[in-house]
Order: structure tokens, then sequence, then C-alpha cells
């Protein structure tokens, strides 16, 4: 699969949705018997929309989010994202997926210790074989975006976490990519810097009409959302529209 073809794949989704989940299980051996993860979930998600993931810890949220980005694949039933079949694909393929379709926000940050802001924005840059001088120009005009064009030398040591979460939400958006999955982004935040990084999201979904897909366990968190996908025990509990 080329770069073409990704592109391609970007405008091809079948009725204008760029997921589509049906009948999807996912089940794990743990302690000698099966446990199911996910069971029968179905799901579309819109171009453009931003759908929270809720639910009690072990509903399946972070279990789909991590299909959704190539990290793992259904025991049965169909992911599809960006026109591509996740389940069926080639692990190049998924490779593709994880680099130019899929951006990727922890909880954790995730930042390397050792490189700088602009640095870290950079890597991923790296990896897909982009020069040196485009990579900083794209890293930079994506800190200053995120409102940290003043911390571009900065180690993530000297940064504090809504910085570190700015860098990591610029890291995301470096390949462009048409989908953003946040797992618990504000988790390690507190409540004021938490949402100034809700606020940054919400923009970069009206501005780019990026497709957002966030899990979370904050009903402020999810109330930014214009949908809310309620999971329990591994199935979907609730689909809720909401003004976000």
């Amino acid at each position: 699969m080329t770069s073409a073809d990704v592109l391609a794949a970007r405008t091809a989704s079948r009725d204008g949705h760029l997921i589509e989940i049906r009948g999807v299980e996912r089940h794990y051996t743990l302690g000698g018997g099966p446990v199911g993860a996910l069971r029968g979930v179905d799901l579309t998600i819109g171009r453009g929309e931003l759908v929270a993931l809720t639910g009690p810890s072990g509903s399946g949220k972070s279990t789909l989010l991590n299909l959704l980005g190539g990290l793992d694949r259904p025991t049965s039933g169909t992911v599809r994202v960006a026109g591509l079949d996740l389940g069926r694909a080639s692990e190049r393929e998924l490779t593709i997926h994880r680099r130019r379709v899929v951006g990727f926000i922890f909880q954790s940050f995730n930042l390397l210790p050792r490189l700088r802001a602009v640095e870290n924005v950079e890597l991923p840059l790296v990896w897909s074989g982009v020069g040196a001088a485009e990579r900083r120009r794209r890293a930079i005009a994506l800190l200053e975006r995120v409102r940290l064009g003043h911390r571009l030398e900065h180690l993530p040591s000297e940064l504090s976490g809504g910085e570190q979460q700015r860098v990591a939400i610029a890291r995301a958006l470096i390949n462009n990519p048409a989908l953003l999955l946040a797992d618990e982004p504000t988790g390690n935040l507190d409540s004021a810097t938490g949402r100034e990084i809700l606020t940054l999201l919400t923009e970069l979904n009206r501005e780019r009409g990026l497709t957002i897909v966030l899990v979370t366990h904050d009903p402020e968190v999810a109330a930014i959302a214009g949908r809310r996908v309620r999971l329990r025990d591994g199935r979907i509990e609730a689909v809720e529209e909401q003004a976000p």
C-alpha cells in the first residue's frame, strides 16, 4: 500500500464513514480461559466527528481504541478505517496505517526524555523519510499552533504536564492524520490544564475536520463530544447524541 493508496482510501470509505465496525469480537485467554473484551460491537463514525467512548473499567474502551489504531486485530468481525480492513491487512499495511492515517495521544504523554520538544514532534517524520529541513519546518509550525512556539528547545522534564501533552498532540498531528485517537488525554492533568487541552482538541476538530475518538472516564471530557458511546461488558450499552 503506497502513500497514494492511503490518500485515496481517505476519500473512498463507503457511505462517507471514516470508521465502520461490524460484529466485532475480541477475545483473550487469561487464566486458562477465554475473556470477551468486545462482544458483537457495531458502530460507524463519520468524517469530522468527535466521539467519546465511556464506560467502567474493563468495558472494552481501550480495546476498541487499539483496534482502530491497528495495534490489535479483532478475533472476528470487521474494523474498517479509511477504507482499510484492519483485521485482514498485512503488517506493512498496518504500519502505514499507524504512520499516516492515525495519530495517537496517550495519558502518559510518551515523550522521549532526551529529545527536545521540537525533536519529539519531528520523530514520526524521521520514520517516514522526510528531510531534515521539512521536518523542522512542520514541527515548528505545529508547536506554534498548540501555543508552544516559545518552548521548542526544552526537554520534557522542563515542561509542565499540560505543555508535555500539547507536544504530544503536535507529534500526533505531524503526519496530517485523518483520525486522532486519544486515551484519557487529560488523565494526568489538573482540572484547569485539562480544560485547556479539551479546548485545543475541539479547535482542531473544527479547524481541520479532524475525526477524534477519545476514551474517558470523566463526564467533563465526554461533554465535548458530539456523540457519547457508552460500553459495558464489551458491548455498546447506549449511543447518545449531545450538544458539545
